[in-house]
């Protein structure tokens, strides 16, 4: 698959007449783009910054309040805790066994079921 001596010309006179209109401009080659990743040394310098949190006024505001709290509440007396309830009485559906129980544990008298069954499987 030898060029015979024409084309072999023909070659050199196309590539000759490239080399003499070589004032046009060439094809520009394309320009990277810059790496917009972080190195390890522009993180760590970044990453010391000044907190501008201990230049404001929120940061001690909480000590404020709870010297205002002690001033509002020192002179009201304590309340009472311990709430009186009348017990109820109340059988258990699986076991079937009956307790007097507070009747905020109670939904429904009919579906009651004491701990012991309750955490049992089944």
């Amino acid at each position: 698959m030898a060029l015979e001596k024409e084309d072999i010309m023909a070659l050199i006179a196309i590539l000759q007449k490239g080399l003499e209109d070589g004032d046009e401009p060439a094809p520009k080659a394309k320009k990277r783009k810059a790496s917009t990743r972080k190195t390890k040394t522009q993180k760590t310098q970044q990453d010391v910054r000044e907190n501008k949190f201990d230049s404001m006024p929120e940061r001690n505001m909480h000590k404020k309040d709870t010297i205002i709290d002690k001033k509002l509440w020192e002179n009201l007396p304590v309340s009472d805790r311990t709430r009186q309830f009348q017990t109820v009485e109340v059988k258990c559906r699986s076991c079937g066994k009956t307790e007097s129980v507070n009747p905020v544990l109670v939904d429904s008298v009919e579906r009651y079921k004491c701990n012991r069954c309750s955490t049992s499987a089944g």
